[in-house]
């Protein structure tokens, strides 16, 4: 009896116990692994948004924003002012409050002899009739005011409140919530319809869709998948077997991800199905290697030679995936990145695992069940194998060039639609259409002005240098044309800052901003806004006062657009401003042109390492560089199938949906890896291209098939997510899965074979 040179065959008891005890302590490590929902993940991959929120937070200089939107027709009268006093009063009795800006909390400007008084928004006592139709003037006409705390047409208003608190944990952030949302339900009334929105919320809101989807969809995916493998093998025991490993690899993989510093997040939650589906991939080979081997051989001469078909090509297989994945790691979204990283991890380990104890535990389950795993015999294979890929073959071969110009042809739309691919890196498409935070935005877009806010920098070259009457002028002159694109609900600046404090000083109820004339005048200004502490000051202004801020709001837009509008007002801004002083976009316009260019120029450049790295593997295995360039070429059809989808159907290419090309690629190679490799083994035996050919596919295209069915299945079932980016993901690599299927059974043989089948 030949014992086998494979210790993990050999003493498959010990090496499974072993890792058993490891499995035990990775497993409780999991236990260990948090949901990451911090919305912060979100906004990074919208730069936009990102750093929105850090000069936000920097301005209020508090740990946490809250925003309560108040709808009613009533906003401006006794009862809709008593209603948001009664709110903020409530709001401002919260631990670790430490400002609420409302209409009854909020102050302007108002003048007394040779300066300046700060008066509420809303006085309190009895109003008139009189009083109220001028609080409301004032709110929808004021720039500072309109569309930030006021609705244009009156009838939405909103409360910021900012609060120092401890919410690190889930648990104190929906205590918070709980408590907050307590309150407000106390003064939810069929007249006054109130909302609330706060990153805080947001991170349970998320982390509650990410226990949805663990919950339901990725069980239902196992499901599937585990059909599709027992309809490949037809049997029972074979899926118990795959189950028992899966889960054991499934129970370890967060704790792995644990102990490398990663965590569950929206981009990586895909890992672990991914990963599964995967590993799922090389037990189908194995599997498939082995219902080929002869049945009257022992089972350890079975695994040695189900090794020898399978180890190499799942080795490089794997080296490919990795490398796909691992393109990933050069992109600038830090979620992106991790991905890739994790990816790669993830592949090591599943194969580590594949070829090691996870060999152990078939070899165990294969002796232990071998009664109920007796395989067909190699004649039922090759009659069944030869029924179902014949036919694939022939075709392929009898209009080979027919179907060789139609994978070339194929190259041209995709050429063409290039460049029409969508990119759009909105934070909000992360959300659930369902979504409350996402409602609650589309409310602020459509009925606030917007949720697009950019601001631009101009600085100058000393302190108070903004404090000039020529630059307020031509900043006055940049944020006029800004107006008249007509894309900007609002526009405000330090000018308007002036020109109201200009307006107030002059008795001015017309509306229209104009700015002082005096060099005297503006000063008084200058000194009553600091001696006030008016609170926008900070905001359109740096304390040196060398560098005024131009904040420019607009409705939702894709990001082509938006960064289409921002550049014209950057060029036309940089034309009027005098040469001593410097534009920038630092909270939007550079970020933006930045963040869609590196994910194209990130996926441009990854593509072209992928590919030589690739192109070198495969060139190595083989020792052949016509078979590398066939296999390159081809596999790209999933690729070039992806890029007419995406831009037919335009497609948001941001920081999830831009992995699928990756992912694509990396399954495609694999499937030619195995298909090549088994093929030239045929050629060495001495059979003929075509008869290779006919016998590669009846041993590899069940597992092929299998794997395909597998990858489509996991898949379709991300449609479920809560996530639409995941979703689109989920169809998007399907049709990539689909299409790299068909390479496999049509295209690749066309390139393989020589000449016509009988």
């Amino acid at each position: 009896m030949i014992t086998s040179r494979s210790p993990f065959i050999r003493f498959p008891g010990i090496f499974f116990a072993i890792f058993l005890l490891v499995a035990g302590g990775l497993i409780w490590q999991s236990s260990k692994v948090s949901i990451d929902a911090d919305p912060m993940n979100l906004l990074e991959s919208d730069p936009r948004h990102l750093k929105t929120y850090e000069r936000i937070s920097s301005f209020l200089n508090d740990d946490t924003a809250l925003i309560i939107s108040i709808e009613s027709d009533l906003i401006f009268t006794k009862s809709g002012f008593e209603h948001i006093r009664n709110i903020s009063n409530a709001i401002n009795l919260q631990d670790g409050i430490v400002d609420v800006k409302s209409l009854t909390h909020s102050y302007k400007p108002v003048r007394k002899g040779l300066s300046f008084n700060m008066e509420p928004f809303v006085p309190n006592g009895k109003l008139t009739k009189k009083q109220i139709s001028e609080i409301r003037e004032f709110s929808i006409n004021h720039p500072l005011v309109r569309n930030i705390m006021v609705s244009s047409d009156g009838k939405i208003t909103l409360i910021t409140a900012t609060y120092k608190r401890d919410l690190s944990t889930s648990d104190l952030r929906r205590a918070f919530q709980r408590e907050t949302e307590d309150i407000l339900n106390q003064f939810q009334t069929p007249t006054f319809e109130v909302k609330i929105i706060a990153l805080p919320f947001i991170a349970e809101e998320l982390s509650g869709a990410f226990i949805h989807d663990i919950k339901y969809v990725l069980p239902t995916t196992g499901l599937c998948i585990l059909f599709i493998v027992g309809l490949t093998f037809r049997s029972i025991s074979y899926m118990v077997l795959l189950l028992i490993s899966e889960v054991i690899l499934t129970g370890t993989l967060p704790g792995i991800l644990y102990l490398t510093g990663f965590s569950l997040t929206p981009h990586n939650i895909l890992l672990l199905p991914l990963l599964s589906t995967i590993y799922l991939t090389l037990l189908a080979h194995q599997l498939t290697a082995l219902q080929n081997t002869d049945s009257t051989l022992d089972w350890d001469q079975r695994f040695d030679l189900m090794l020898k078909t399978v180890f190499r090509p799942c080795l490089f297989a794997a080296i490919t995936t990795a490398i796909g994945l691992g393109s990933l790691a050069i992109c600038e979204v830090s979620q992106v990145r991790n991905f890739g990283l994790a990816g790669m991890i993830g592949i090591g380990i599943i194969f580590a695992w594949a070829f090691g104890p996870g060999l152990s535990f078939l070899r165990l389950g294969f002796g232990f069940w071998a009664p109920s795993l007796k395989t067909k015999s190699n004649n039922q294979n090759k009659s069944y194998n030869e029924s179902l890929f014949t036919l694939p073959i022939k075709s392929a071969i009898k209009y080979r060039w027919i179907t060789i110009a139609f994978a070339f042809l194929i190259f041209v739309p995709a050429l063409i639609t290039v460049n029409k691919l969508n990119i759009d890196i909105r934070a909000i498409q992360f959300l659930s259409i369902e979504s409350h935070t996402r409602k609650m935005a589309e409310m602020i877009d459509s009925r606030m002005g917007g949720i697009n806010v950019v601001q631009i920098d101009f600085q100058t070259d000393k302190s108070g240098g903004i404090n000039q009457l020529q630059f307020l002028n031509k900043l006055q002159e940049v944020q006029n044309f800004a107006r008249d694109t007509k894309k900007f609900s609002s526009t405000y600046s330090y000018s308007s800052l002036m020109g109201i404090m200009n307006n107030v000083w002059n008795g001015d109820q017309s509306g229209k901003l104009t700015l002082p004339t005096s060099p005297l005048t503006l000063k008084i200004f200058v000194l009553a806004l600091k001696a006030t502490n008016y609170p926008f000051l900070e905001a359109l202004s740096d304390k040196s006062q060398k560098t005024a801020y131009l904040i420019l709001r607009t409705t939702d837009m894709p990001s082509k657009d938006f960064v289409t509008l921002l550049k014209s007002i950057e060029t036309k801004a940089s034309k009027i401003m005098p040469e001593n002083v410097t534009v920038s976009a630092q909270a939007g316009l550079h970020t933006v042109l930045q963040a869609d260019q590196d994910i194209v120029d990130a996926q441009l450049e990854s593509l072209g390492i992928t590919l030589a790295a690739i192109f070198a593997v495969m060139a190595i295995l083989w020792r052949s560089f016509k078979l590398a360039t066939i296999a390159l070429l081809t596999s790209l059809g999933p690729i070039a199938i992806l890029t007419i989808l995406g831009s037919l159907y335009q497609v948001p290419l941001n920081s999830v949906s831009v992995m699928v090309g990756a992912l694509a690629l990396s399954i495609g190679i694999d499937d030619t890896v195995h298909l090549i490799t088994h093929w030239l083994s045929m050629k060495s035996n001495g059979a003929n291209e075509n008869d290779a050919l006919t016998k590669t596919l009846e041993v590899k295209g069940p597992a092929i098939v299998c794997t395909s069915l597998i990858l489509i299945g996991f898949s379709v079932s991300l449609l479920w997510m809560s996530f639409p980016p995941v979703a689109h993901f989920g169809w998007l690599s399907a049709a990539a899965y689909i299409a790299a299927l068909v390479n496999a059974l049509w295209i690749l043989p066309s390139f393989l074979g020589k000449k016509r089948l009988s």
